[in-house]
């Protein structure tokens, strides 16, 4: 018996120490919502954090918005319109296919194409993409396109034989690209498991596997965390920060973000189509107020733009209107609505902080000024719906990320971005002269204007410039947490 017990403990002992026998580490993380599918033409960061794991780009944004060489490993502007990118080679997709030019081509001739994807509009200034060699490729602009780069940064690359294969469904259903994870594992609405790509070009994940999963409720989250079956979680709510924090094992890592946090208007039909009504209910709402109770005071009111203050294009002449409430009712009678009327605000639970408080605090300052607003709450699959429905209710809240430069916020007022409900000539006229100038002052200069008009019209109930609030377990080394809510697990690592 004793010999026995003995080959037991000496077992355990090469089971706990050796190298061949090492515990397979799976860092779970807590999302806050999901996609309803894997599509890489979804319009949504929710979609993109997912897809991160999976595709590269050819230029990578990294955690504090800076951008670096990925797919490509160098470029150069040979002329204001052309572009040339040299490829890294060597580079493997998950099904061990070589990645070469005719997967760039592939990707973008796809994306310029008669064919509904997101990010459309970012990257319409290319005109045509053109292989030179397997591992060169010329980008042709229709004009000088100074946000090229970052544009670029946001799309990932496909396999072009694996799309022609399996077809644009089959590479939804399993997507496959050259990035850190290969898919595994795909539930809608619960879970997404992925597991480690060992020949990534980079070097291959610190951690076997990653779960990711959806997790709306915000105490949930926490309370995963807490519990250690998660180890990083989105969007901690600001009233259990203190719980994290108060944990011997987790902890809370912020980071500010440049999300401007908006109630955007379907002024196509009324009431909203009126300019005073929209003006009316800026005056309602006590901003600094709710800033203070819900976020804390972490994070800023939004200056009566889009824009939050550290992104290229921010106009320092806007100041947000002051709350007040008998302005607001004056408006509205002049609107021809004494009494007021009904409406709804739709928004997701967790999407963003403390996001269904903040409708509910919205809500009840606009029925101090005669205005019923029911919060409708719905789920990540069914928001992504709407989207395509182009029907989001007369009232939603979201989130525009600028990643530091207008551009990538102003686009999304725009029609062409298929999310607008509102338009502008002068407004649309000034987007494309901003993006079609390298000269810094000349894109500042339409930008402030943009802004200004923004501000006159109201398209959108401006709230907040938000922080992102990440808890992670103290065991977990190698992440930090992103500017852009995209995140980076690669180099994640579990002790």
């Amino acid at each position: 018996m004793k010999r026995f017990q003995g080959f037991i403990a000496a077992l355990a002992l090469c089971l706990s120490v050796g190298p061949a026998f090492a515990v397979e580490q799976t860092l779970t993380v807590g999302i806050a919502a999901f996609p309803d599918n894997l599509s890489t033409s979804l319009p949504s960061f929710a979609s993109r954090n997912l897809l991160a794991q999976m595709y590269d780009e050819l230029v990578v944004r990294v955690d504090d918005s800076s951008l670096q060489p990925a797919l490509a490993e160098r470029w150069e502007s040979l002329s204001p319109t052309h572009w040339r990118f040299h490829l890294r080679k060597g580079v493997k997709f998950h099904d061990g296919t070589p990645f070469t030019a005719e997967d760039v081509k592939s990707t973008f001739d796809f994306i310029l194409g008669d064919n509904l994807y997101a990010n459309k509009s970012r990257v319409d200034q290319i005109a045509s993409v053109e292989i030179v060699d397997p591992y060169t490729v010329d980008f042709h602009t229709k004009a000088p396109f100074a946000t090229m780069l970052v544009a670029i940064s946001e799309i990932p690359i496909e396999s072009a034989r694996y799309v022609k294969e399996v077809g644009r469904d089959g590479a939804m259903k399993k997507p496959m690209g050259t990035g850190p994870f290969v898919f595994s594992r795909w539930v809608p609405g619960d879970m997404l498991e992925l597991k480690s790509f060992k020949e990534y070009w980079a070097g291959a994940p610190k951690v076997d596997k990653v779960v990711m999963r959806q997790i709306p409720e915000g105490s949930t989250r926490v309370a995963s965390l807490l519990a250690g079956e998660t180890q990083i979680i989105e969007e901690v709510p600001m009233d259990l920060l203190e719980a994290v924090q108060r944990n011997a094992k987790t902890e809370v890592a912020s980071v500010e973000s440049t999300v401007g946090l908006i109630l955007t208007y379907d002024t196509r039909k009324p009431p909203f189509d009126n300019p005073k009504v929209r003006e009316a209910l800026d005056y309602a709402v006590n901003k600094p107020l709710i800033l203070e109770k819900l976020l804390y005071g972490n994070g800023k009111v939004l200056q009566g733009q889009m824009l939050t203050s550290n992104t290229f294009g921010f106009n320092p002449n806007l100041k947000a209107r002051p709350y007040d409430p008998a302005k607001a009712r004056a408006l509205l009678k002049e609107a021809g609505y004494p009494e007021g009327f009904s409406t709804s605000i739709t928004t997701r639970s967790g999407k963003y902080l403390s996001d269904v408080d903040i409708c509910n605090a919205v809500a009840g300052n606009l029925l101090e000024v005669g205005v019923k607003a029911n919060v409708d709450v719905v789920e990540g699959g069914v928001f992504s719906k709407m989207i395509k429905a182009e029907d989001l209710g007369p009232i939603h809240i979201v989130g525009w990320y600028s990643i530091g430069d207008a551009d990538f916020a102003a686009v999304w007022f725009t029609q062409d971005s298929k999310r607008a409900f509102w338009k502008n000539d002068e407004y649309e006229a000034l987007f494309v002269q901003a993006r079609s100038t390298v000269d810094p002052e000349e894109r500042l200069k339409a930008y402030h204007r943009m802004m200004q008009i923004f501000h006159e019209e109201n398209p959108a109930l401006t709230l907040f410039g938000l922080p992102s609030m990440y808890g992670k377990s103290k065991r977990l080394s190698g992440w930090t947490p992103p500017s852009d809510k995209t995140l980076r697990l690669a180099k994640a690592e579990l002790k």
